[in-house]
C-alpha cells in the first residue's frame, strides 16, 4: 500500500513515547529521532470519554505546537469516542486539526467502506449499525417504560417497590453511560453513518459526531477545494502486511499489522469460557435479542421480543375481542386487570439490553487497529494493540492447519538477509507495551499475549484513570484489573507508567512484592523517563503532568 514519504529515508536510533494525561483516553504521540533530533511526527489517537474539553484541546495544542503544526502520520486505531473524539476539537468555531498538516493516515480494513471499499467492511458496518440502532431503541423503550408515571406509582405500591426503581433507574444511567462511546443520544433520533456519508449528521453543526471525527481525515482527503499537500495519503491495513522505509522513509524502522483478524468469527471473540487467555472473567454476553429490535421501520410492527408468528393478525383480531368480552377470565382480562400490573412483561425483555450494550462496545473493540514496530538493528518492539480484545489476540498466533503453519506471518529482508518472523518473535522482543483498553481484563490475553513477552527489558504505559473509571457504570470499571496489573508488575519489574500517577515505582503503595526491581533497573527506567513541565487541573484542586513520555533507544 503506497504511502506517501516526506522523511527523505531518515535513519532512526530512538523514539519517544508521549502519552497525554488530558483525560479518560488515549492520545500518544511518537517522535522519531535521529542523534536525537526529531524526524518522523507519528499521533496515535486522540479523545477522551470523560473529562475537560479544554484539557484535550490542551493536548492538542501541545502537538501542534512541539511538531510544528506538522504530523507525518495519524493512526486512527477504531471508532470509539475515548480514541477519536479530539479530531472534533473546535477552537473559536473551527476544528483545531484544520490548522495541522499531516501527511498520512492509517485505519483498519474494517474502515474502508462504501462503494469501493472492502466487501467484508462494508458488510460488518451495516450490521453493526443495525445494532447500535437496536440499542439506542431499546435503551429509549426502557427508559420511556420505567419513567412513565403509571410504572412508577404502580411500583411505589408494592413491597419494596421504591428499591426495584432506583435499581432499574441506576441501570439506565449505567446504559447511558455506555453509550458515550458511541456519542449516542437517545433522546434524540438517531442516525447511524452508512457506506460514504461523510457529512454531518447535524445541521446545525453545534455537536459533531464519532463518526465524523472517525472520518474526519477521509473527508479531507476526498475534499477538492484543499491544495493537495493538504490531503493525506490515506491506507486501510489487513493483518498480515508490512509497512517499512518505502511507505514511511524510515530507515531500519518496520510496522507489522497484527490485526483486527478478516474472520467475522474471530471479530465476535471477547470473552475467554475456559480461562486460558484472560486474567480473569466473569462475564457471558449474548447478542442475538438485538433481532427483535430490529424491525423494518415500514412495516408498522412494534418492536416485539416475539416472532412475528406470534402477533396477532388484524383477521384475528374482532373474534379475540369479541371472545375476551364473553370471558371475564380471559388471559387479556387477567393480564391487564389493575390487581395483576406486577405480573405484567412489558419491559422485562429490554434487561438484555445490557448484553447488547456491552457486546456492542466489545465488537468494536475487536475492530482495533494492532501492530508492532521494531528496530530492524536491535530487534527491539514497540507494541500498540489498542482495545483489541481476545478474539483479535488469537488470530496473531493461530495455524492454518493444527499445529502447522502459521496464518500470520511476515517474509522480510533484513541486510540482504531473508526471514520469517511471526507474531511469537515480536511478543518475545516487545520491550514497550501500551496495556490495552486502559488495563481492562479482557483486553490482553495471557497465554498468546503478556506471556510472551519474556525481554527483560519489557516497560509499559497504561492509560488509565482508576478514580474515574471506578464512577462508571452500576458498580465502577475496574481498571486496571488486578490479576493483570498484578502480572504487569512481575514481567516489568514495575516499570509502568500510567496516565492518573506517573512512574508507579514513585507510589510503593502501588507495588505488589512480585515488582522487585533491581536499583540499576529503577536508575535506568526514571533516566528514560521525562515529565511535562506544565500542570493541568484535571478535577477540582487536583493536577498532575499534561503528558509523561518515555525514550526507547534502538
Amino acid at each position: 500500500m503506497p504511502t506517501n514519504n516526506t522523511t527523505g529515508n531518515t535513519e532512526v536510533d530512538n523514539v519517544r513515547v508521549r502519552m497525554y494525561c488530558h483525560g479518560f483516553g488515549d492520545c500518544f504521540l511518537l517522535t522519531y529521532c535521529n542523534d536525537n533530533t526529531p524526524a518522523y511526527r507519528m499521533l496515535i489517537d486522540c479523545g477522551m470519554l470523560t473529562g475537560k474539553p479544554d484539557l484535550m484541546k490542551e493536548a492538542i495544542m501541545n502537538i501542534k505546537k512541539d511538531c510544528n503544526d506538522h504530523l507525518d502520520l495519524v493512526v486512527q486505531t477504531h471508532e470509539h469516542k475515548d480514541h477519536v473524539s479530539g479530531f472534533n476539537i473546535k477552537d473559536s468555531g473551527k476544528l483545531l486539526w484544520d490548522t495541522i498538516q499531516v501527511d498520512n493516515v492509517w485505519l483498519a480494513w474494517t474502515e474502508n467502506i462504501g462503494p469501493a471499499g472492502d466487501g467484508l467492511a462494508n458488510q460488518l458496518k451495516e450490521k453493526q449499525n443495525k445494532k447500535t440502532k437496536a440499542l439506542a431503541n431499546a435503551i429509549g423503550l426502557y427508559k420511556k417504560a420505567t419513567n412513565s408515571q403509571e410504572h412508577r406509582t404502580m411500583l411505589m405500591n408494592e413491597y419494596r417497590g421504591g428499591e426495584y426503581l432506583a435499581a432499574q433507574d441506576r441501570y439506565t444511567g449505567a446504559l447511558e453511560q455506555l453509550l458515550t462511546f458511541y456519542d449516542i443520544e437517545i433522546d434524540k433520533e438517531f442516525q447511524p453513518v452508512n457506506g460514504d456519508e461523510r457529512q454531518a449528521l447535524n445541521s446545525d453543526n453545534k455537536r459533531l459526531t464519532i463518526g465524523e471525527a472517525m472520518n474526519y481525515f477521509i473527508g479531507r482527503k476526498g475534499n477538492n477545494t484543499l491544495i493537495p499537500e493538504k490531503r493525506p495519503g490515506v491506507n486501510f491495513w489487513n493483518p498480515g502486511e508490512i509497512a517499512g522505509e518505502n511507505e514511511t522513509g524510515l530507515k531500519g524502522i518496520n510496522f507489522y499489522f497484527l490485526g483486527p483478524p478478516k474472520d467475522y468469527n474471530k471479530l465476535r471473540v471477547m470473552e475467554d469460557n475456559a480461562h486460558v487467555e484472560m486474567y480473569i472473567t466473569d462475564m457471558g454476553l449474548s447478542e442475538n435479542f438485538y433481532l427483535a429490535l430490529d424491525t423494518d421501520e415500514n412495516d408498522g410492527q412494534k418492536l416485539s421480543p416475539f416472532h412475528s408468528r406470534y402477533i396477532l393478525k388484524t383477521e384475528n383480531k374482532l373474534s379475540a375481542l369479541k371472545f375476551k368480552e364473553e370471558d371475564e377470565d380471559h388471559v387479556w382480562n387477567l393480564y391487564h386487570s389493575k390487581d395483576n400490573g406486577w405480573r405484567t412483561i412489558e419491559i422485562d425483555w429490554l434487561h438484555n439490553t445490557g448484553a447488547l450494550a456491552l457486546h456492542l462496545d466489545s465488537y468494536t473493540n475487536n475492530t482495533s487497529l494492532a501492530f508492532a514496530i521494531e528496530f530492524e538493528k536491535s530487534g527491539k518492539v514497540l507494541l500498540f494493540p489498542a482495545d483489541a480484545q481476545i478474539g483479535n489476540w488469537l488470530s496473531w498466533t493461530e495455524t492454518a492447519t493444527d499445529d502447522k503453519e502459521l496464518k500470520l506471518k511476515w517474509p522480510v529482508n533484513k541486510n540482504g538477509i531473508k526471514e520469517i518472523v511471526t507474531v511469537e518473535q515480536l511478543l518475545n522482543r516487545t520491550v514497550f507495551y501500551k496495556v490495552g483498553h486502559h488495563g481492562s481484563d479482557n483486553a490482553t490475553a495471557k497465554k498468546h499475549g503478556l506471556e510472551l513477552m519474556t525481554s527483560e527489558d519489557l516497560v509499559a504505559m497504561i492509560p488509565v484513570d482508576e478514580e474515574v473509571a471506578k464512577k462508571q457504570g452500576k458498580k465502577g470499571w475496574k481498571m486496571p484489573a488486578e490479576d493483570l496489573y498484578k502480572r504487569l508488575q512481575e514481567k516489568t519489574k514495575g516499570r509502568i507508567i500510567r496516565l492518573d500517577k506517573g512512574n508507579i515505582l514513585d507510589h510503593p503503595e502501588e507495588l505488589f512484592q512480585a515488582a522487585n526491581p533491581t536499583k540499576k533497573q529503577i536508575d535506568i527506567f526514571k533516566g528514560q523517563i521525562t515529565t511535562s513541565e506544565t500542570q493541568i487541573e484535571y478535577d477540582t484542586d487536583k493536577k498532575r503532568p499534561l503528558y509523561y513520555e518515555y525514550r526507547i533507544d534502538g
